[in-house]
C-alpha cells in the first residue's frame, strides 16, 4: 500500500511540474474563426532548446490536427541549406573591406583567440557575419536552430496534414542579399557596439517575452529595440522589407490556399510577425476573422 502510494504521490508530481512548464512557456497561440472556417496562429521562435518541448497540449494538439500546417519556408526542403550558404559568402575576403579599421579591430577583439572563426568569417558579407554572430550568442545561452518551434511543428505535422512554405528559400536569401551595404554594415555594427552582456540580455528578453505569449508585447519590445540601436532609416527600410511587405503576402498567400475551406489550418510564423497594428494578427481581423488568444 505504501508503495503504490508513494507511485502516486510521484505521479501526480510529475503531472504538477508538467503543467508548471506549460504554465511558464504559453507562447503567442492564437485561433482566427471566420465563417466556420478556423486558423490556429503560432508565434515561433528559429532557435530553441529540448526544454522547450512539448508546447501546450493545445497548440501540439492543433498541430497534429489541422488539415495544412502553413510556415515561412518548408522545414524539408534541402535545398535551402545550401542556398544560404552560398549567398553569404564572397569570391574573396570581402568583410575586412566593408568596416573600417577600428571596426574590424573591435571585431578581432571580441572573438580573441577564435582565430578560425575570425578568418571564417572574413569571406562572409556583412549581414551574413552578423547572422553567425547572432546566432553564436543565442548558442552560448543553449539555444540553437536544431531545437527551433518549426522544427518542432513540422514534426507534430509528420503523418497528418501537408506542410506548406508561404515563401521560397530564394525569396528569404533576397531580403539580405537586396539589402544596401550600408545597411548591412549596420546590422553588423549594431552586433559590435553592444556590450556582451548587452546582447545576451536583449536575447533573454526575446524569449522571456515569447513565453509569456503576447504578441503585441513583442512587438512593442522590437520597436523600443530597434529605435534604441538603429539609425531611424535602416529601421524602417528593415522593418518594412522584413516584416511589414512579408506580413501582407503571408496572409495573402495563406487565405489563397485555403480557399473557402473549413480546416482547420495551421499558421506558424516568426512571432515578431504577429503584433500591432501591420501585423498578421491585425490583417486576418482585417479579412473579417475573429481572433482570440489560445
Amino acid at each position: 500500500m505504501k508503495r503504490w502510494l508513494g507511485l502516486l504521490l510521484l505521479a501526480w508530481a510529475g503531472l504538477l511540474l508538467q503543467a508548471q512548464a506549460f504554465a511558464e512557456l504559453r507562447a503567442p497561440f492564437y485561433k482566427a474563426a471566420r465563417n466556420g472556417q478556423v486558423v490556429y496562429v503560432l508565434g515561433t521562435l528559429h532557435v530553441g532548446r529540448a526544454e522547450f518541448y512539448p508546447l501546450r497540449p493545445a497548440i501540439e494538439a492543433a498541430a497534429k490536427e489541422s488539415l495544412r500546417v502553413f510556415m515561412e519556408i518548408d522545414q524539408d526542403d534541402a535545398g535551402v541549406e545550401q542556398k544560404m550558404n552560398a549567398a553569404m559568402l564572397c569570391r574573396h575576403p570581402c568583410l575586412k573591406q566593408a568596416l573600417s579599421e577600428t571596426e574590424w579591430d573591435t571585431l578581432a577583439r571580441r572573438l580573441g583567440s577564435q582565430a578560425t572563426a575570425l578568418r571564417a568569417l572574413e569571406n562572409m558579407r556583412p549581414w551574413a557575419a552578423a547572422i553567425v554572430l547572432m546566432l553564436g550568442d543565442f548558442a552560448a545561452q543553449g539555444l540553437n536552430a536544431r531545437h527551433s518551434v518549426e522544427k518542432r511543428i513540422a514534426h507534430l505535422a509528420e503523418g497528418g496534414g501537408q506542410t506548406v512554405g508561404l515563401e521560397s528559400a530564394e525569396e528569404q536569401i533576397r531580403l539580405f542579399t537586396d539589402m544596401t551595404p550600408a545597411e548591412q554594415k549596420e546590422m553588423l555594427v549594431q552586433w559590435l557596439n553592444m556590450s556582451t552582456r548587452e546582447r545576451m540580455n536583449l536575447n533573454l528578453q526575446l524569449v522571456e517575452l515569447w513565453k509569456s505569449g503576447d504578441a503585441d508585447a513583442m512587438h512593442a519590445w522590437y520597436k523600443e529595440i530597434e529605435a534604441r540601436y538603429g539609425s531611424p532609416e535602416t529601421a524602417e527600410s528593415f522593418e518594412r522589407k522584413f516584416l511589414l511587405e512579408r506580413n501582407r503576402i503571408l496572409v495573402e498567400r495563406l487565405l489563397a490556399q485555403v480557399g473557402s475551406a473549413g480546416g482547420p489550418f495551421f499558421l506558424a510564423v516568426g512571432a515578431l510577425h504577429l503584433g500591432g497594428p501591420d501585423g498578421v494578427l491585425a490583417l486576418l481581423r482585417q479579412r473579417g476573422f475573429k481572433v482570440e488568444a489560445e
